[in-house]
């Protein structure tokens, strides 16, 4: 693919807009025959992009639309509160009496920076210097509650402000148990850090004496416990704080302070819910079963790509005692049933099987549909489902070099695509076996990956993959399912709010070849804002084939390393220089009304599963064409801007993808102009359109207020 493809250059007159308000908190824009005025707003008080509050100035702010951290993630944040609290330090200095206000200044404010020093060290895994942190911030803030051992005596000045006293006691005492929280926080890290440690050893077989991992997971769940109840008695000392009572210059830091330390304390008691289902996925009780989807995203299907090849999976008490692969052809060929598959799925296939099963963008709906066709077929029965896209192989083997395959040679992160394509596809190694191949190099690929040096960049980029929808989750125990929407990583599709617009474009590849990896997809979304509050969208597709001969003389030469001189055209064909043939879907809000197609053919479909219009296009584009469809279809919702209101809009990828070009556009008739945009990069040109560009790796969400 062109290196200049992932290149977006946004307009260079486009003018960015500041988000905190400052720009339209006295002054508006107003569009009238392309000239740009100012003139006083009366208005002063707007909702935010989330459209959920209002506030006595404009301050906009948009939801933030990505999947939750990880476990490891979740637990820091404990760490991240005790950070919180350096934010109101300057309480304490208030507060104190004037006679030794130098000394517990000194001795307050110094608790406080341990606790710093302490966030930063955990963070970076520096747990002796952390643990010893914390240890001095509760020396300090205990020192500091000696010295005010007076503040609820009824003698002391500090009586007649009782509120004061207890903002004192609130502010040391929390303080107190957040430091003693990172004390077990750091223990739990240190215990599920070893967790790794012992996968590695015992599943590359480099020694059978490591201990229990879910034992091990127990002993640091109850760290975790022990810390979660430490922020709970925090959060109970500073909400009781009565902010109302302070100067006017605190009371915001204290209000912030309370609602973060509240946040804090309701995710990891949250968190601390799913340990039941971290302990079934690793075969605490009884061994859990997987089934991974070997999925190929150079063939693009809803859930990533082609199911090729599928690994059933093994684990008990934390380790692999069994993995099998297989190739997905010899359990669908021993199956004789007929099974009609759904209808967009006649064009290849008028006998549907387990190859097939992920037909719903909805990871969820299309695991279902795996496990179903497993047993079906005579397979087994599995507890939790994993896709796992082919793309993500290369990330591996940048990790672990040049992995040896028997006496065929090495594969590296340049060349395994080609090999492997090419020997399966052209049989190389039999044709009563052509995938034998992957049971040779899969073996040879773990021994090379399960080192105790890679771990760290591994976690990286599953982390990565997982953000970008290249591995999702799903399980048929409720308990492990909740944990994966929890983390985000079940890939379930948006479930559409009220008055807020949608967009996915959701390829499924129907001539068998592997092009997509040469397919550039632009995807550009205008909306439009009558002045009556009616939005019309326009969509705009191409899909260009890049596929050119450089690529045939590269191939060429790679494969004449290994032996092999001829390159027949059908087998380059299916490997990507063939037609690119899709059945492509737009899926849009629900009662979404289709106006014009530019002359394609153009479906209107409805998705039972997931509650949403869309629209169906075939499209076929040959190596070095671009191919392109424009349709235009009306929301079933409008805009009610009196005096303003919100337009939203979810953007999601497909899982798979590479990621499109995104640009998205927002036009406005006469009277309707815009007070603010997010992301921040968005930008209003100067003929009064709204502008945002981006590259489609992640689900993106796009916002505006707009007012007449």
């Amino acid at each position: 693919m062109a290196k200049d493809s992932r290149e977006i250059k946004l307009d260079p007159e486009a003018e960015k807009i500041d988000l905190r308000g400052k720009t339209f908190k006295k002054k508006r824009i107003k569009k009238k025959r392309n000239v740009i005025s100012k003139k006083d707003s009366p208005i002063h008080s707007v909702k935010d992009l989330s459209g959920d509050k209002k506030y006595n100035y404009i301050y906009i702010r948009g939801k933030k639309f990505t999947p939750p951290k990880h476990l490891g993630s979740i637990l820091r944040i404990g760490v991240a509160g005790f950070l919180i609290i350096m934010l109101i330090n300057v309480i304490n200095v208030y507060f104190i009496g004037k006679s030794i206000q130098n000394d517990l200044e000194a001795t307050a404010h110094q608790g406080y920076s341990y606790l710093l020093d302490a966030g930063k060290s955990a963070t970076k895994i520096q747990f002796d210097n952390a643990l010893e942190a914390f240890n001095k911030a509760q020396g300090n803030f205990q020192d500091a509650e000696d010295d005010l051992w007076f503040i609820n005596s009824d003698m002391s000045f500090y009586a007649q402000e009782g509120d004061i006293a207890k903002a004192v006691t609130g502010l040391l005492e929390g303080g107190k148990h957040f430091a003693e929280a990172g004390k077990w926080f750091l223990e739990a890290v240190e215990e599920f850090n070893n967790i790794p440690l012992y996968f590695v050893s015992k599943n590359a077989e480099i020694t059978r004496d490591v201990p229990s991992i879910t034992d091990s997971l127990k002993v640091g769940l109850e760290r975790v416990e022990l810390a979660i109840e430490e922020i709970s008695i925090a959060s109970e000392y500073i909400s009781k704080i009565n902010e109302n009572s302070l100067p006017p210059e605190l009371q915001a830091r204290v209000i912030f302070a309370k609602n973060k330390v509240q946040e804090i304390a309701e995710t990891l008691e949250e968190t601390k819910m799913h340990f039941p289902a971290i302990l079934k996925l690793l075969g605490d009780r009884y061994p859990h079963r997987y089934l991974i989807l070997l999925q190929n995203n150079n063939e693009i299907r809803p859930t990533g790509g082609f199911i090729g090849s599928y690994a059933i999976v093994d684990v008990n008490d934390g380790y692999i005692e069994k993995l099998e692969t297989h190739d997905v052809y010899d359990i669908d060929g021993s199956y004789g049933g007929l099974i009609i598959p759904p209808e967009e799925f006649l064009e290849f296939t008028g006998n549907w099987r387990f190859r097939d099963s992920n037909y719903s963008p909805d990871f969820a709906v299309s695991a279902k549909k795996a496990r179903w066709f497993l047993e079906k077929e005579g397979g087994p029965t599995v507890d939790t489902v994993i896709a796992i896209n082919q793309g993500l192989l290369r990330d591996m083997l940048e990790i672990t070099g040049p992995v040896q395959v028997g006496e065929f040679g090495k594969l590296d992160a340049d060349n395994y695509n080609l090999l492997l394509s090419f020997v399966i596809e052209g049989k190389v190694w039999g044709t009563e076996n052509p995938k034998h191949i992957l049971k040779v190099f899969i073996p040879a690929f773990k021994e090379a990956i399960l080192k105790e040096e890679n771990i760290g960049r591994v976690s990286s980029k599953l982390y990565k993959a997982v953000q970008q929808k290249h591995i999702m989750f799903y399980s048929s125990d409720a308990e492990v399912e909740a944990l994966f929407d929890s983390m985000g990583v079940s890939g379930k599709v948006h479930e559409s709010a009220e008055k807020e617009d949608y967009l996915s474009v959701i390829n499924v590849s129907t001539g068998g070849t592997k092009s997509e990896q040469f397919m550039e997809e632009k995807i550009t979304h205008i909306t439009n804002i009558a002045t009556d509050g009616t939005l019309t969208n326009e969509v705009e597709i191409s899909r260009s084939h890049l596929w050119t001969d450089e690529v045939y003389l590269e191939w060429k030469n790679i494969l004449g390393k290994y032996g092999f001189t001829q390159m027949p055209d059908h087998i380059i064909d299916i490997l990507g220089r063939g037609e690119n043939k899709v059945g492509m879907r737009v899926y849009v809000p629900e009662g979404s009304v289709l106006m014009d197609s530019d002359g394609k053919d153009v479906a209107t479909m409805y998705d039972e599963d997931l509650k949403k219009t869309y629209f169906y296009i075939k499209m076929h584009t040959k190596a070095g064409e671009t191919s392109s469809v424009n349709i235009t279809y009306t929301l079933p919702f409008k805009l009610d801007m009196d005096p303003v209101d919100t337009y939203r809009i979810i953007v999601e990828k497909q899982p798979g993808s590479r990621g499109s070009i995104f640009n998205k556009r927002v036009t406005m008739g006469e009277e309707v102009y815009n007070l603010a945009l997010h992301p921040e990069d968005a930008r209003l040109k100067m003929d009064g359109m709204a502008s945002y560009s981006t590259n489609l790796v992640y689900d993106q969400y796009f916002a505006g207020i707009f007012a007449k």
